[in-house]
């Protein structure tokens, strides 16, 4: 299938046949439950095989980023308006909110060092000169060209930065956070970004899961999740997809952004750590969720974009709400490109320090949204995301029903 966009298109091929249904039923495919009104009443799921074989290193190497969906910049202007004027923020006092707290890992990082493991050869670090092999990897990767903006444009304003010191990513919160690989069939490999929500369950965009063709043949394949992945490196292991799941608005959308619900969720196996089977909940930590929130806001914008250290280390952005956007997506200042997709945006990120006590808002790293799509024009820093809401509800509560044990 082909990913609509206003200023590009990525050409997506249709997907084999799939295995859909609750996790007893075994049944092959089906199509979307629709209501009175024409819609899907249920978010769409696809079982995975748990028997395919394991990636080798040439296919984690050859994997590329994603494209991030764009926008001409046109859109942004004509949204704009062409004013200078800061939006109103508007009442949110009436919206209902569903709201989870995240949580640090269980096990101790020495119970889960005989998981690590080398998936590939690494590639040069941002410091060193990029040469020979290297260097033809980071040029293959990096196709979206951009540039740091720092502060943005137009009160779209932002700090970009990477991880100090680099190894933050194997502590919680920043251990939640990974990239999640997964095959396009005829396309190949390709990675997102992703964290994990929940015991068993980890988050994604929507076009890193299902082309948006309305049908069954547009799941992708094979998802693997690499907790806080740097450099080749799989510090806690890999987690094998055995479930996925979209909203139904991206299921039926044709690949358009913006996109009411461009978000998904992906369950993974458990695994044997010190000869007791974990989630990865326990290994790693996950991040809680607030819906209905991402407007007025700040937050944490967490992804592996290609155009910086060629998408081998998390890469951190911190900015506040700039305004809304169409179908209920809101737009933040950020200079992350391709291979960010899918990455968590967390308000309350990190633990407190002693004294705060977080007045109204106590909960903390608490995911509100995920990269959705971003705008043509190097000088429109800008991504969006669609706002948690009923769809996200309803998404969560089937994959946390699927298998007991899935979400606390």
């Amino acid at each position: 299938m082909k990913v609509q966009l206003l200023f590009t298109s990525l050409a997506l091929s249709a997907v084999s046949a799939i295995t859909v249904a609750s996790e007893n039923s075994g049944v092959s495919g089906h199509h979307p439950v629709v209501d009175a009104r024409g819609d899907a009443a249920v978010p769409m799921m696809r079982s995975l095989d748990s028997r395919r074989e394991d990636r080798v290193s040439e296919r984690y190497q050859s994997a590329k980023p994603m494209p991030l969906p764009r926008l001409d910049h046109s859109f942004l202007q004509l949204m704009l308006k062409e004013s200078d004027s800061p939006e109103e923020e508007g009442s949110t006092e009436n919206q209902s909110r569903v709201s989870e707290p995240g949580h640090a890992p269980v096990l101790e990082k020495a119970v889960l060092e005989p998981l690590a493991k080398q998936l590939y050869q690494p590639l040069s670090g941002p410091s060193d000169a990029m040469h020979g092999a290297a260097a033809t990897v980071q040029k293959r990767r990096v196709r979206d060209g951009a540039a740091p903006m720092d502060v943005g444009f137009r009160r779209a304003y932002f700090s970009s930065q990477p991880l100090v010191p680099v190894e933050a990513d194997r502590s919680y919160p920043y251990s939640a956070v990974g990239v999640l690989f997964f095959h396009v069939p005829g396309e190949g490999d390709f990675v997102c970004s992703a964290a994990a929500v929940s015991l068993r369950l980890v988050m994604t965009a929507g076009h890193c899961v299902h082309s948006g063709s309305g049908n069954e043949e547009g799941w992708y394949t094979d998802f693997e999740f690499v907790p806080a992945y740097r450099d080749g490196a799989a510090p806690f292991a890999t987690w094998k997809g055995s479930a996925a799941f979209v909203s139904t608005p991206w299921y039926n959308g044709g690949g358009n952004v913006p996109n009411v619900a461009d978000y998904a969720l992906i369950e993974v196996e458990d695994q044997v750590i010190d000869g007791v089977s974990r989630k990865i909940g326990e290994a790693v930590g996950y991040f809680g969720f607030k819906t209905n929130y991402l407007f007025p806001n700040h937050a944490h914008l967490l992804g592996y974009p290609a155009v910086f250290d060629s998408g081998e280390r998390m890469h951190q952005v911190t900015a506040a709400s700039f305004r809304r956007s169409t179908n209920n997506t809101v737009l933040y200042g950020s200079d992350m490109t391709e291979g960010s997709s899918g990455g968590p945006w967390i308000m309350n990120f990190g633990d407190p320090s002693s004294g705060q006590t977080g007045f109204d808002e106590p909960e903390r790293n608490q995911v509100i949204g995920v990269t959705s799509y971003g705008y043509a024009s190097g000088t429109r820093p800008v991504e969006g995301s669609s706002t948690l809401d009923e769809n996200f509800v309803n998404m969560r509560n089937t994959a946390c029903a699927r298998q007991q044990g899935n979400c606390p």
